[in-house]
């Protein structure tokens, strides 16, 4: 069972960031930000943390009879359901090319694929590898969505402001603020690491994991759907959350 310990806690949030990973790792006194190559990069890093939660789907279903988290969430976000992304079929996120993955898909679960949704396939892949290589991380690694935690955060009511915006960006910062003291700090660090940084989003993002991370250990870990369904791996296909 998930739970803060004596008020100590390591939370870590990661996000998908351009081919490679944003991870933000909180403790009760400091943070670190940073990019990294791989997940087994980030894992490795920090491999005693409390809590570990992606923006990247965990567990994927392999035929039409296994349900994934995803509708749920998207209906639940209302008009910023547009920022869940079609999940592909484990049989897809193998495929050697987009057509393939795109035939599969439709063969298997009925529907096709979208850019944005066969753009991520590689790091779908790439945890999914990950997780039937150290199984030890299996359900340990837990998968949500930032938009999804924002809601939680903010009364349930989703940020309508994209996340790219600087109005988007400042009303989730101003958010993560009431959960978070050094909120500012944590993408402070990012931009001033990399002078031309000018993407913050992502750092935002992983943020944003971690915090919720650190209220799943305050209060009980959550999950959409209610009673996940395990994959053909042995992995639970849900989103992780805390009700405040």
């Amino acid at each position: 069972m998930l739970m803060m310990r004596n008020n100590s806690y390591s939370c870590v949030g990661i996000d998908g960031c351009k081919g490679k990973w944003v991870a933000v790792c909180i403790t009760e006194n400091k943070f670190e930000v940073d990019k990294f190559k791989t997940i087994n990069d980030i894992c490795s890093r920090y491999s005693d943390a409390d809590i570990y939660i992606i923006d990247i789907p965990i567990g994927l279903v392999e035929n039409k009879s296994q349900l994934r988290p995803d509708m749920i969430v998207k209906k639940e976000l209302g008009k910023k359901g547009s920022s869940i992304f079609e999940v592909p079929c484990r049989q897809a996120v193998y495929a050697a090319d987009k057509k393939t993955a795109r035939e599969l898909n439709v063969a298997i679960l009925g529907k096709s694929l979208s850019e944005q949704t066969l753009g991520i396939a590689k790091a779908i892949k790439q945890v999914d590898e990950f997780l039937q290589d150290k199984p030890q991380w299996k359900n340990r690694l837990l998968e949500s969505h930032p938009e999804f935690c924002f809601s939680k955060l903010n009364n349930n009511q989703p940020i309508l402001e994209h996340k790219t915006s600087a109005e988007g960006q400042q009303k989730r910062l101003e958010i993560l603020r009431k959960y978070y003291s050094k909120s500012d700090q944590v993408v402070e660090k990012f931009l001033a690491d990399v002078p031309f940084r000018k993407k913050t989003d992502d750092a935002i993002d992983a943020l944003c994991l971690a915090v919720m991370g650190k209220i799943i250990l305050e209060k009980e870990l959550k999950t959409i759907p209610e009673n996940p369904m395990m994959d053909d791996k042995g992995i639970l296909m849900q989103m992780v959350y805390a009700e405040l």
